[in-house]
């Protein structure tokens, strides 16, 4: 058996606790805490984050030119919170303001249009194609695959088992409930669906059902909500067992950047926060290295599958 961790980074702009954006907008996320802190603590492991960068992080000079001195193993992909980019664009200012629509509701060549827009924006950038992506809020559906596809990506990770995502209409929701667990090539009409000559891989978040006080709940593979590793570990044990018996086992770990510094998420108010926050990330780093578990980028895992 071969297994492999991967970690996804959704790259914002600094956030608030309420998730709205810094105003006035600051990256001290990109600047401080994917220099000083993330990306010297995966280079330590030998891994290979994959961040997700949103179009108003690419939008901001600085923070291209930070990514572009940036040392170390890493992947840069896409991440689009669809109300701040063209067509049909609602803020132009982005100050004080919060990505909260599903991208899977919008009209189909308008979806397109917006992922077109965040692609050529990464590649004017970067000068190459990004070819991983999640979309905003998990929101991915049939026709985001097919702008990925047509887009000549590989990798989504949009998808969260266990997770039910409401509109914000609370009419519609993104429902991940009964979605696999482990990546699958998708099939072209049914995201959820696995195709085998699908053109896009996708690499769900890891995340486990569990019961606390009679109630369901989901455990995910992240640093936040939690204040020892038990959580982080019970995720991977459950994994291991329970796909013992697969080829490839994966194991996703998702979190935005501006965690890791104080002020800039729900889940880190002190630079106390931080520094636990920190070393339960090594934690985790330092059993999979231990454990002769791979660190790689999410496109990859593309080239593993395929």
């Amino acid at each position: 058996m071969r297994k492999f961790f991967t970690v996804t980074i959704d790259v914002e702009p600094d956030c608030t606790p309420t998730w709205h954006y810094s105003s006035p907008l600051t990256f001290h996320g990109v600047t401080k805490g994917i220099v000083e802190r993330l990306q010297p603590l995966f280079n330590k492991y030998n891994a290979c984050p994959t961040y997700l960068i949103n179009n108003v992080v690419l939008e901001d000079n600085g923070s291209t030119v930070t990514f572009l001195d940036l040392k170390g193993r890493f992947e840069l992909g896409t991440h689009l919170h669809s109300e701040f980019i063209e067509p049909q664009k609602q803020f132009f200012d982005y100050a004080g303001k919060k990505g909260e629509s599903n991208q899977c509701f919008l009209e189909p060549e308008i979806e397109f249009g917006k992922m077109k827009s965040i692609t050529t924006l990464f590649e004017n950038n970067f000068n190459r194609k990004p070819t991983s992506f999640r979309a905003g809020r998990f929101s991915a559906g049939e026709n985001t695959i097919r702008c990925l596809e047509r887009l000549g990506y590989k990798v989504d990770s949009s998808v969260t088992p266990h997770v039910k995502w409401d509109d914000k209409t609370r009419v519609r929701a993104v429902d991940y409930t009964n979605a696999r667990q482990q990546p699958y090539f998708i099939r072209n009409d049914s995201y959820l669906e696995a195709d085998p000559n699908g053109q896009i891989l996708e690499v769900p978040v890891s995340i486990i059902s569990t019961t606390k006080f009679f109630r369901k709940r989901a455990l995910w593979l992240r640093p936040s909500f939690y204040s020892n590793y038990n959580a982080i570990s019970t995720v991977v044990d459950k994994y291991s067992k329970k796909f013992a018996n697969e080829p490839i086992q994966v194991f996703n770990m998702m979190f935005h950047q501006v965690e890791v510094l104080a002020g800039l998420s729900p889940y880190t108010k002190t630079e106390a926060d931080c520094l636990v926050y920190m070393d339960l990330l090594e934690k985790f780093l330092s059993s999979c290295h231990a454990n002769g578990i791979q660190g790689v980028g999410l496109s990859e895992l593309y080239d593993i599958y395929r």
